[in-house]
């Protein structure tokens, strides 16, 4: 039936099933965690609901999500790849992940420029970063939880990012193999050389890591115009590793920090770098942990 519908109905059909999967993983998504909790649990427990779920979920990985607003807006997110009860599902459908990162990228990242996405997850800042570098630009996004790095792969794909790619390893201090601490939120992910274990860990994944300066020395990569970096806790092992490239090429930094504050800001400040809080007015070494910060050149 649906093979001789006329291509104006087809069109309809796919644009109407398109909105209603939109505004379903909305309003999903915008409730309160416990309440999206509740409702799986329910979902899971009766007979009818349960036998129903193959289906649902098959329904709703049939088609991507257009992202509504932000940097990425108008491209769209494997739902194949996007959990309803990932910890920023609403957000990253609505496009207002991070605003302060969104805006430190707006302000630095130029067409033609070369970015890294460090930590990238399912590639959100992948889709902002390949959207504000243009095609003549690169995007090239580090990610070692093997299904985020699949996601990402699919989301280039889907947007048709030629000039975008997902390297599936961690960015560390030194190049080898490490360990990954894989939490059941993979955004919250790290590796074990953090020192610190997430409770919600889950299992642990034995994975490769590059340094910057190894990859930019070596000519495998071109030197990063900005760099977004998140990798829980580890981004002063990030840093470490890119030391050369830094003091070469005077790359941006946009960097979330884990109870690195006054360490990351002394480490830059001997870089020769000056840095910013995103966040909030204090200084960077003063502020509250969890925040994000700009870094760059003084010179």
């Amino acid at each position: 039936m649906i093979a001789g519908m006329p291509a104006s109905l087809r069109q309809l059909r796919r644009e109407v099933t398109g909105r209603v999967r939109y505004r379903g993983t909305q309003l999903f998504t915008g409730l309160r965690a416990d309440r999206r909790l509740a409702l799986a649990q329910g979902a899971r427990s009766h007979p009818v609901s349960r036998a129903l779920l193959p289906r649902a979920a098959e329904w709703y990985a049939r088609a991507p999500v257009g992202i509504a607003g932000g940097l990425p807006a108008g491209l769209v997110l494997s739902t194949a790849h996007l959990a309803l009860d990932h910890a920023h599902a609403g957000l990253l459908v609505r496009g207002t992940l991070e605003p302060s990162v969104q805006e430190a990228l707006r302000r630095t990242v130029r067409p033609g420029h070369v970015v890294y996405d460090v930590g990238a997850n399912i590639g959100f800042f992948t889709l902002a970063g390949a959207r504000l570098v243009g095609p003549q630009g690169r995007v090239i996004a580090f990610e070692p939880v093997p299904w985020c790095a699949a996601a990402v792969a699919r989301n280039i794909e889907l947007n048709d990012l030629a000039h975008a790619e997902i390297r599936e390893e961690a960015v560390g201090a030194t190049a080898g193999r490490a360990r990954l601490l894989v939490v059941e939120e993979a955004s919250w992910s790290h590796l074990d050389s953090t020192g610190r274990r997430h409770p919600d860990a889950r299992e642990d994944l034995d994975v490769a890591v590059a340094t910057i300066d190894a990859l930019v020395a070596g000519g495998e990569l071109p030197a990063p115009d900005v760099l977004k970096i998140d990798t829980e806790g580890a981004e002063l092992q990030v840093v470490e590793g890119m030391r050369e490239t830094l003091e070469r090429h005077r790359p941006t930094l946009i960097c979330e920090l884990h109870d690195t504050n006054e360490r990351f800001a002394a480490l830059m400040d001997e870089l020769g770098y000056r840095t910013t809080n995103l966040d909030g007015p204090w200084p960077v070494a003063e502020s509250p942990t969890g925040i994000h910060a700009l870094a760059q050149p003084r010179d």
